[in-house]
């Protein structure tokens, strides 16, 4: 009876640290995925679609003698709006770190329950 109580043990221990492995793996390619998303996300910091439609307004309004600064109230508005998009775009990485952070937490528990299989 001892025997077979210490060879499922082994075997346990065995499927835990096969487990380890996997949440390892798991656990690199979110850090290049959470890697990937930044730089994409960092790809709206160079957008600058609504600085160019602008300096067009502001052309054309000056073309028809329209002042600058009756585009202002406008500009700011859309100005807002952008930096909210920018806002938002980065917490899409949210997604990424959060799952990142439970699999190194799995990763954690798993191990020290490896190290320290009394306290199981």
């Amino acid at each position: 009876m001892k025997f077979l109580e210490i060879k499922e043990s082994q075997e346990a221990l065995q499927a835990k640290k096969v487990k380890l492995q996997q949440l390892e793996q798991q656990r690199d390619a979110m850090e290049s995925a959470l890697s990937s998303a930044r730089e994409a996300t960092k790809l709206i910091k160079y957008e600058d679609t609504t600085t160019q439609i602008f300096v067009k307004l502001s052309g054309i309004a000056e073309q028809v003698g329209i002042e600058e600064k009756e585009l202002d109230y406008y500009a700011n508005q859309v100005r807002e709006a952008s930096n909210n998009l920018e806002s938002k775009v980065y917490d899409m990485e949210e997604v990424f770190s959060e799952k990142l952070r439970d699999l190194n937490n799995a990763y954690d528990d798993l191990e020290y329950e490896i190290d320290y299989p009394e306290d199981y």
